[in-house]
């Protein structure tokens, strides 16, 4: 008798700590809340765009534009892992535009502001764009406020994009400013007079540097902490 009382007591520890662990383990994950805030825009003039709609990867309505391209949403995400999804941005006669995160498991609520450039259906005008700013704010002027530096992004992305058509210089001054571009990003620099050095050997001013090299040929370019030149480009 008192062996079978040993077993069925054994038993109900075994059975406490299994349930136990098994609220530990449920209590452990996080549950986000992704607020989402932002602007749908033409992208080839910046016109807001009302009646746009944005979906979870489910296929879940996020939020609508309102007729100042503006919206707010939320977005359900559970687990203690890395946080994975999707954002759809569709509106009639444009293309549907898609923005992937993945990102680290930060807490229970996120917040994060878009701004959303989508091209109409065979128009060759414009790139679609995203981009993101954290912002505890998501009132309407708060996001209108930020979306200037983002204006101002596109706007010099364009401008960089015309000074390199139909070339392969390196230097280039924009907007009373100077830059070193290569196919694949900028340097700003402060003066035409820079001195530059290519594979850490040949010395040139920047302002000589695109009857050296051509922007094709460029592997690669960063500033030095050196005496005798400020940046150095890699072409081998």
């Amino acid at each position: 008798m008192k062996k079978n009382f040993n077993v069925l007591l054994l038993l109900c520890i075994v059975f406490s700590v299994s349930l136990n662990a098994s609220e530990i383990e449920f209590d452990t994950k996080k549950v986000n809340m992704i607020e989402v805030a932002g602007l749908v825009v033409d992208a080839a003039n910046l016109n807001a765009l009302e009646n746009a709609q944005l979906y979870d990867e489910k296929g879940l309505l996020i939020a609508t534009t309102d007729a100042k391209g503006y919206f707010t949403g939320k977005i359900n995400h559970s687990g203690d892992g890395p946080v994975h999804f999707k954002i759809r941005v569709k509106k009639k006669g444009y293309t549907t535009f898609v923005q992937t995160e993945n990102w680290g498991n930060l807490g229970n609520v996120i917040r994060s502001t878009y701004y959303f450039g989508i091209i109409q259906k065979d128009s060759r005008a414009g790139n679609s764009f995203s981009e993101m700013t954290s912002n505890k704010d998501s009132s309407f002027d708060s996001v209108l406020s930020g979306f200037r530096a983002v204006k101002e992004k596109l706007d010099f992305k364009n401008k960089l994009e015309a000074a390199k058509s139909n070339n392969q210089k390196v230097f280039f001054e924009i907007g009373y400013e100077y830059y070193l571009i290569n196919n694949g990003g900028w340097l700003k620099i402060s003066s035409p007079e820079e001195p530059i050095s290519t594979d850490g050997k040949r010395m040139v001013r920047a302002s000589e540097i695109n009857s050296l090299v051509k922007r094709s040929q460029i592997k690669g370019m960063t500033p030095v902490d050196s005496k005798e030149f400020s940046y150095e480009i890699y072409i081998r």
